[in-house]
Order: structure tokens, then sequence, then C-alpha cells
């Protein structure tokens, strides 16, 4: 007997564009530059991407899919401040989508290594990593938190910066992808 889904298409959508929406707002954001502009070009991708989220392929990527569409809004944006023709005609924004996406392609793959690395770093230093990060803390305020010298914490900082810096970019070399 197969196993019913019983979510709503609303849930999916709303689960795949927490998932995907820092993605759609970086590559937004790269083409508008200006972030009030980019905020409102956004909204305008959201509501056209629930309005056509039946026409969403599901197990494809709902980022790229989310892209494609905020391409159609950004394009509607330099038109509608009539500056496409000056700045942005389809060639050099084809050109920028693809650096764009071969960016996040490395930046996915310099992420994976990194998740690696950081499994291979002592408690202590991991424990440290993820208190300034996870909680992005200050280096003071996390001196103050774990009760260490701020110029020792800097040192500690640097000394695992570059572990894990060349631990990246080994691991990226043994995977054969750089």
């Amino acid at each position: 007997m197969q196993k019913q889904d019983n979510r709503l298409p609303s849930d999916e959508f709303f689960k795949l564009l927490m998932n995907s929406q820092k993605v759609i707002y970086a590559y937004i954001l790269s083409m508008v530059h200006n972030c009030p502009d980019a905020d409102d070009v956004m909204q305008e991708t959201m509501t056209l991407m629930w309005e056509r989220f039946s026409s969403f392929e599901p197990g494809t990527n709902f980022g790229a899919w989310g892209i494609k569409i905020a391409r159609f809004k950004i394009l509607g944006y330099y038109k509608s401040k009539k500056r496409t023709i000056e700045l942005f005609d389809e060639s050099l924004q084809n050109q920028i989508s693809d650096c764009y996406h071969r960016k996040m392609d490395e930046l996915k793959i310099r992420v994976s290594a990194l998740q690696e690395c950081l499994k291979k770093l002592d408690k202590r230093d991991k424990k440290l990593i993820q208190i300034r990060y996870e909680q992005g803390l200050k280096v003071t305020e996390l001196a103050d938190r774990i009760d260490r010298p701020v110029q020792g914490l800097y040192k500690a900082l640097a000394r695992i910066h570059a572990v894990l810096h060349r631990c990246v970019n080994t691991t990226i070399r043994q995977w054969g992808l750089q």
C-alpha cells in the first residue's frame, strides 16, 4: 500500500523557499546592487514563485528555478527604471548569471570541504569556532565569555583559520576538483 503525502503545497513551497531564499536573494542583489530595490525584486520574485509553484518539477533545483524567475523580475526592474539598454543587455545579464552559478558551485564545494575539515579539528578548537561563529560573538565578547585574553584568542583563531584553510584546499585537491 502506498503512503499518501498529506503535506499541503504551501508547506512544501515554504520549506523549499527557506532553503533557497538566501541564494536567490544573493543573485538578485548581485544584479540590482541596491538593497531596497533588491528587497522589492525579491518580494515580487517570491510572489511569482508561489503563483507558479504548480509548474515546479519536484526533485529539480528549486533555487535555480527561483533564479530563473528572478531574472525576469530583474529585467522588469531595469525596464521600469529605463536603464536596461545602458546597464544591462541580455548577453551581459547571461554572463553575470553564468559567473554567479559558477561561483555558487565553487562555494558549495568549499563549504562541503570546510564541513569535513571542521570534523577533524580537536574538541577545544571546534568548540571555540562554534561559539565564535554560530553565536556571532565578537572576539572581545568571546574572550570575556571563556575567560581568555583577547590577544591570545586572536592568535588561536588565526591558527585555527590557517589550519582550516590548508585543510579545505587539500581536501578539494584530493577530491580532484581544483
